[in-house]
């Protein structure tokens, strides 16, 4: 029986590689790919809303498939323990600072290539897989995770965060949203203030 972890490792695996390539030939095949695990779902007594976690892929193209039928998917299929292992060494884990408790994730990554630079976002289901299904052919280095905070407040304490940055003139313009010129301490601090910590 295929489990929800690995079901989501699978399905954010191929939106990665998806994510990752220019070719119109893969993009339909692991189109096709995240139509599977989307279809399966039920079957596996799981939502496709839990499986794809709310991240934004391909729609169009995967409900193509969805519609159409998917038949067989060419390649051999990746296993769950293998799409698990390949989304975790996808992004840096190994120096990240976790805080918190709750459902949900406030996340801070960046690169080292640009070490200014932070993307602060939330997730529901996992951080190293959100992180991943972000990576594209334009991503100049391996994201590096940072921050990690537990939370059940996770829009309200990423509205804060995003607020004093931007209020300090740290928004980087053009990069997306949820973007600033910040760094690892900084954030920490803010999450502190805004929480009552020490």
């Amino acid at each position: 029986m295929a489990t929800l972890a690995g079901q989501r490792a699978q399905f954010t695996w191929a939106l990665n590689q998806y994510n990752k390539t220019d070719d119109v030939d893969e993009q339909a095949r692991l189109a096709k790919r995240m139509a599977k695990y989307i279809a399966a779902a039920p079957n596996n007594r799981f939502t496709a809303e839990q499986v794809t976690q709310g991240q934004s892929y391909p729609a169009a193209e995967v409900a193509n498939y969805l519609n159409s039928g998917i038949g067989d998917v060419e390649d051999a299929e990746i296993s769950e323990q293998k799409a698990l292992q390949l989304l975790e060494s996808t992004v840096d884990t190994s120096d990240v600072i976790r805080d918190g408790q709750g459902g949900g994730t406030l996340y801070v990554y960046g690169y080292r290539c640009a070490q200014d630079r932070v993307k602060i976002g939330i997730t529901e289901g996992d951080t190293v897989q959100r992180i991943a299904a972000q990576i594209s052919t334009s991503t100049p280095d391996r994201p590096v995770l940072m921050v990690e905070i537990k939370t059940d407040t996770c829009r309200a304490l990423e509205r804060a965060m995003h607020g004093i940055l931007e209020t300090r003139g740290r928004k980087v313009m053009g990069g997306g949203d949820e973007w600033f010129k910040a760094t690892r301490d900084e954030v920490m601090e803010i999450y502190k203030f805004v929480c009552g910590t020490e």
